[in-house]
């Protein structure tokens, strides 16, 4: 995943002026630096003109344009290769994003923007931290501890709309009584319409049972620790130097 320059490559990037400088590292390639907003959308503060972008307040007015304008594609670190992500490695992130190879890990919908993805992937290539790719909506969620309850509630939207389709389709079949061409018609077309409403709610249920076990692990985890941490603390050195319970201790033994 990190990218290494030539030579030649190198001096074109550290040719710039000084304050530049400072955000390349010794082979000439830039470092993303995260940042992320109220919102839970992340986002890179050392693409092109960014400070500029954000004093132009289009956010509120132009969400659509300011999210075009914000990403790898109008960077010019990414046009001149010089990232710490390569050209490539992003247009295949942007294409696995895309095609919904990369999904959120805790509701399963689509990632929309590549930099959930490529923040994921640069804590966990430069500093070791496995951070899960999640999007906005669960982050927002789990920012403001609403989490759990969002995703219980939009699973149980989505039983709602896989049994009332399965009820129309019922009530539809019961209603067909001859199986003439237009009424065999009649019955494909709607039940090729509620075999993709199926599919579509199985599948996201799925994907947030799914994540809300991802969640409760981490969440043990997590609890496991501080647990951990706090006997650790209670314990004094004297506690500490003891053998485990039921450990073998020779020194009181004698013939």
């Amino acid at each position: 995943m990190v990218h290494r320059k030539d030579d030649i490559k190198k001096n074109l990037a550290i040719d710039t002026n000084l304050d530049e400088e400072k955000i390349y590292d010794e082979d000439g390639i830039i470092q993303p630096e995260w940042t992320i907003d109220e919102d839970g959308i992340p986002y890179c503060k050392h693409q092109t003109d960014y400070d500029k972008i954000i004093q132009t307040n289009l956010k509120k007015r132009f969400p659509i344009e300011f999210e075009k304008m914000l990403n790898c594609k109008h960077c010019d670190h990414y046009k001149n290769d010089n990232c710490f992500f390569p050209k490539s490695e992003v247009d295949k992130i942007e294409n696995d994003r895309l095609k919904l190879k990369i999904r959120c890990q805790l509701c399963g919908m689509k990632i929309d923007r590549p930099f959930s993805i490529l923040m994921s992937l640069y804590y966990k290539e430069k500093h070791h931290v496995n951070m899960p790719v999640i999007c906005c909506t669960c982050y927002a969620g789990l920012e403001h501890g609403t989490f759990e309850k969002n995703s219980k509630r939009r699973m149980i939207l989505f039983a709602i709309s896989l049994f009332t389709s399965i009820y129309f389709l019922f009530t539809y079949f019961i209603s067909i009584t001859s199986f003439t061409w237009w009424g065999i018609l009649l019955y494909i077309l709607p039940f090729s319409f509620w075999g993709y409403i199926t599919v579509r709610d199985l599948r996201n249920i799925y994907y947030l049972h799914k994540g809300r076990k991802y969640y409760d692990e981490i969440m043990n985890a997590t609890s496991k620790e501080k647990e951990i941490s706090r006997r650790d603390e209670e314990l004094d050195e004297e506690d500490i130097k003891k053998p485990p319970k039921g450990a073998y201790d020779s020194s009181g033994y004698s013939e």
